[in-house]
């Protein structure tokens, strides 16, 4: 496994090799993951979490470019969104459609990823050929697969690795991890599932095994589940947990490293993402949040059963089902501010903009909508104080209730290292 430089011949694990690693480190641990296994499978549903009251969730308000056609693939950076539309995307800022770029590709993937000298991220598409290109803040896209040392691969999916920085592509039977010094490529064979997220890699080759990738020590681990059908969904959290749901179950890593069972699905599990801090899944019609304390999901949500999530950094998640796209916000998450603490000052500084279709293009008029664009808010209210635009006047008092809202508006910081 020597790293890849851009100009070396490419160093990578044979599907072969790849088995072999992972079955030398369960030997090494036979027993231990013997016992883990029977927990994980055997025992695992007299672990599942008590039922919980049901979710509360709220849709967000945005206006998206009806006439681009459906959408095929999201971004979302916090400040940003781009919507990656057959032909074109439309680029959000803030919340309001600052522009729309035109570009002859299909799009089938999209992500936030680490630029590769470090400094800052790139939203990129991956089109159907195989081609990941960049959308900067102006301009046209820009393909970029060399920047990552990927000139001459077909790249399939792409991510961020949080934690050190770093990005993962998913090729055509393989992996390559980027961390702007080197590249790393591991032959795996056709993948079926693809994440990365704390450092780590996840990829499912078929339906009844996850492997795992510490990208840092090259580790790999293998995490047997229970699976009679497709390919697990995966996801991992910014803390390196890793998480897996099949149509029947969804399962999540404790903190000692132990695969387990959270949720035996009501329907079909056909959705998960991890959202800043937040773990969402669909089940059916429902939507649904995973967290310490156990599983929770709505009644009567009557979603669309065959949509498919994407994270947000709020902590919102997106829901792309049948080329329409819709965004929800958990309502009841915490004890955090009621609107009413806030309302004052909106319909004082900000209603004449920040209503429902007002000319600022952003509608504030809920608790939901400032959540989810807390960070913008805050930064540009409190810290650069470029709004509200002259002419509306925001007393200091009333600065300071703005910044203790959406402070108060935040989930709460999870212990270093704790997991779902």
């Amino acid at each position: 496994m020597t790293p890849l430089r851009r100009a070396a011949p490419l160093a990578a694990f044979a599907p072969a090799r790849l088995a072999a690693l992972a079955l030398a480190l369960a030997r090494l641990t036979a027993l231990a993951l013997a016992c883990l296994a029977a927990l994980a499978l055997a025992g695992c549903s007299s672990t599942a979490a008590p039922p919980r009251p049901p979710l509360a969730v709220r849709p967000v308000a945005w206006s998206a470019p009806g006439e681009l056609g459906p959408v095929r693939a999201v971004a979302d950076d916090g400040d940003r969104v781009v919507l990656f539309h057959d032909g074109a995307a439309a680029v959000f800022v803030n919340g309001a459609l600052a522009r729309v770029e035109r570009a002859p590709h299909r799009w089938v993937s999209a992500a936030v990823v680490p630029a590769p000298d470090g400094y800052g991220t790139w939203i990129v598409g991956v089109d159907a050929e195989g081609r990941l290109l960049r959308l900067p803040s102006w301009g046209s896209f820009e393909p970029v697969a060399d920047h990552y040392g990927l000139e001459r691969a077909a790249v399939r999916a792409a991510t961020g690795l949080g934690l050190g920085g770093g990005a993962a592509f998913a090729l055509d039977g393989e992996i390559a991890v980027a961390d702007g010094e080197r590249v790393t490529r591991y032959a795996t064979g056709p993948l079926a599932a693809f994440a990365a997220g704390g450092g780590r890699v996840a990829f499912a080759l078929g339906g009844e095994e996850v492997l795992a990738l510490d990208v840092a020590p090259r580790a790999l681990r293998s995490y047997p589940i229970e699976a009679d059908g497709p390919a697990p969904l995966l996801a991992v959290t910014g803390a390196g947990a890793l998480l897996a749901a099949t149509p029947a179950a969804l399962y999540a890593e404790d903190a000692a490293g132990v695969l387990r069972l959270r949720l035996r699905a009501s329907a079909a599990l056909h959705g998960l993402a991890v959202s800043g801090d937040r773990v969402w899944f669909a089940d059916g019609g429902e939507l649904g949040v995973l967290d310490a304390s156990g599983a929770r999901a709505t009644r009567g949500a009557r979603l669309p059963e065959a949509g498919r999530l994407i994270g947000s950094p709020s902590g919102d998640v997106w829901l792309l089902a049948a080329g329409a796209l819709r965004r929800f916000a958990a309502d009841d998450v915490g004890a955090g501010p009621a609107w009413d603490d806030i309302a004052p000052v909106f319909d004082r500084a900000c209603a004449r903009c920040h209503r429902p279709r007002g000319e600022g293009g952003v509608d504030l008029s809920t608790r939901a909508a400032w959540a989810s664009l807390r960070e913008a808010i805050a930064r540009r209210v409190v810290e650069e104080r470029t709004m509200p635009p002259p002419g509306h006047a925001l007393s200091e008092a009333d600065r300071a209730r703005i910044r203790g809202f959406v402070e108060r508006l935040a989930p709460p910081p999870r212990p270093n290292g704790a997991r779902p």
